[in-house]
C-alpha cells in the first residue's frame, strides 16, 4: 500500500469516525485534530488549493481568534490560564482540515453506516444495561443516580449522543431513506431508542438541544417529516414502556427533567441565596441559583472590561476576587455555563459580536435552505445533508440554555465539526475560485 492510500484510508476514515476517538479519549482526538490539520495544510499548499483559506469564512474564524487572543493576552494571569487561547487556532483550523478531507476523497456514501448502527448500537445497548442493573459491561456504575454508559463517572453520555445522531442521520440519507418503508421503520427505531438513552441519562440541556434539533429539521426539511413522526412516535413509546422497568426510584428521568428543573427556576429550597441573588421579578432565577450567580459575576466582570473582555479564562481567575465576589463565593466557577455569556465576558463586545453574526447567519441559513428544498421537485441527497448539518450547528449555538466550556477540547471540536460538513457542502457545487 502506497503513502497515498494510507493518508487516504487514516483521514477519511478518521474524519468520519473522529465522535468515536471523543469516547476513546481527548487525547486521541487531540493527536488527530493536530494530524489531520497538518496534512491538509500541507497537500493545500503542495496543491495550491488556496480557495480552503481565501474565503469569507476562514477570515471571519481567524478574526475571532485574534479577538480571543488579545484578550487573553491583555488580561495575562499566566500561562496555565492563556494557553487555550493561543492555541484556539487549532480549532477552526480542524472545521477546514475536515472540508478538505471531505472534498479530497468524496466521503458521503453509505460504507459507514453499518458501522456507527453497530456502535450506537453497542451505546443504546450498554446504558440499557447500566439502567436496569446498575453497572455496565465494564462494571461502571450509576453514578449520582444517572447512567453514563462508557463515559463512567463523566455524565456526558446525553451530550455525547444527541451530537453523534446528526452525523448518523446523513448515513441513513445516503442509504436511501427515500424508497424503503422498511429500512425507514428500523432507522427510526434505532434513533428513537438513541433519543430515549438522552432522555434517561438526565441530561437536561441535551434532552432539550435533542427536541430542538428534530424541530429545526422537521421545520427546514419536508422529506424527512414522515421520519421524524416515526421517531417521536417510538420515542413516546419506549419513554412509557422502558422507565416502568428500572431497579430504583432514583432512575426517574421525568422527575429530574421536569419537576427538578421548574424546582430550580422557582428557587424551592434555595432560599438561604436570595438576601444576595435577587430573582427575576422576584420571582425566578435564570435556570437554577447556580446559573443565576455565575450570570451575576459575569455582569460585574464585564462592566470593568466591556469591549475586550477578561480573557479565555479570566471568569475562572476573577470569580473569587474580593471585587467581584458574592457571599460565600457563590456563583465561582471554571466558566459562566451560558456560551453567550462566557463570550461576552471572555471577549468583551468585539467577541461577543461574532457569536451574535453567526447566530443570525445560521437562522438564514435555514429559511434559505427551507426555500431550496420546498421549490424542489425531487429528493435532492445533499440538500438533506445540509439541513441535517445546519441544524445541528444551530443547535450548538442557541442561546437559551446552560453549556459547557466554550474552550474546552472537548466541546470545542464537538462544536466545530459539523462546521467542516457545512463548508464542504457549502461550497461543493460552486466554482473553487474566491
Amino acid at each position: 500500500m502506497n503513502i497515498k492510500n494510507i493518508n487516504k484510508y487514516f483521514f477519511s476514515y478518521g474524519a468520519l469516525y473522529f465522535p468515536i476517538l471523543l469516547l476513546i479519549g481527548p487525547l486521541i482526538a487531540e493527536i488527530f485534530l493536530i494530524l489531520i490539520t497538518l496534512f491538509s495544510i500541507v497537500y493545500i499548499f503542495k496543491e495550491k488549493k488556496y480557495y480552503y483559506f481565501k474565503n469569507k469564512f476562514f477570515i471571519f474564524f481567524f478574526l475571532f481568534y485574534l479577538v480571543v487572543l488579545f484578550s487573553t493576552l491583555l488580561n495575562f494571569y499566566n500561562f496555565d490560564y492563556s494557553k487555550s487561547a493561543i492555541f484556539y487556532f487549532r480549532i477552526p483550523l480542524f472545521a477546514f482540515s475536515l472540508w478538505f478531507v471531505l472534498d479530497k476523497y468524496q466521503l458521503l456514501n453509505n460504507k459507514f453506516l453499518k458501522f456507527y448502527i453497530v456502535f450506537l448500537l453497542l451505546i443504546i445497548v450498554d446504558s440499557l444495561l447500566q439502567y436496569f442493573s446498575g453497572e455496565n459491561i465494564f462494571g461502571n456504575e450509576v453514578s449520582r443516580s444517572r447512567i453514563s454508559s462508557f463515559f463512567g463517572e463523566e455524565l456526558i453520555l446525553g451530550s455525547y449522543i444527541m451530537r453523534l445522531l446528526p452525523i448518523i442521520l446523513i448515513f441513513v440519507v445516503v442509504n436511501n431513506i427515500e424508497t424503503s418503508k422498511i429500512k425507514n421503520y428500523l432507522y427510526a427505531i434505532l434513533i428513537s431508542l438513541a433519543c430515549i438513552i438522552v432522555y434517561l441519562s438526565g441530561e437536561r440541556t441535551s434532552f432539550f438541544l435533542l427536541i430542538l434539533f428534530f424541530i429545526t429539521l422537521f421545520f427546514i426539511n419536508k422529506y424527512l417529516r414522515k421520519f421524524i413522526y416515526l421517531v417521536t412516535i417510538f420515542f413516546v413509546v419506549f419513554a412509557l414502556i422502558i422507565p416502568q422497568f428500572k431497579i430504583s426510584e432514583e432512575f426517574d428521568p421525568a422527575t429530574r427533567m421536569f419537576k427538578k428543573s421548574f424546582n430550580q427556576i422557582i428557587g424551592k429550597g434555595e432560599e438561604q441565596y436570595e438576601g444576595h441573588k435577587k430573582k427575576i421579578l422576584n420571582k425566578i432565577y435564570i435556570f437554577s441559583h447556580d446559573h443565576h450567580g455565575h450570570y451575576m459575576l459575569s455582569y460585574r466582570m464585564l462592566k470593568d472590561n466591556p469591549i475586550i473582555g477578561v480573557g479565555a479564562k479570566g471568569f475562572r481567575y476573577l470569580c473569587r476576587n474580593k471585587i467581584y465576589i458574592l457571599e460565600k463565593n457563590d456563583g465561582c466557577s471554571t466558566h459562566p455555563h451560558n456560551t453567550y455569556v462566557q463570550i461576552l465576558v471572555s471577549t468583551g463586545i468585539i467577541g461577543f459580536s461574532f457569536l451574535i453574526f453567526s447566530f443570525f447567519y445560521i437562522l438564514k441559513e435555514i429559511f434559505l435552505n427551507r426555500k431550496e428544498l420546498n421549490s424542489s421537485k425531487k429528493f435532492d441527497k445533499y440538500k438533506t445533508y445540509k439541513s441535517i448539518i445546519i441544524s445541528i450547528i444551530f443547535v450548538n449555538i442557541w442561546p437559551l440554555i446552560p453549556s459547557g466550556n466554550f474552550f474546552n477540547n472537548w466541546l470545542s471540536m464537538i462544536y466545530f465539526y459539523p462546521v467542516g460538513f457545512y463548508l464542504y457542502l457549502k461550497f461543493r457545487d460552486k466554482e473553487k475560485t474566491f
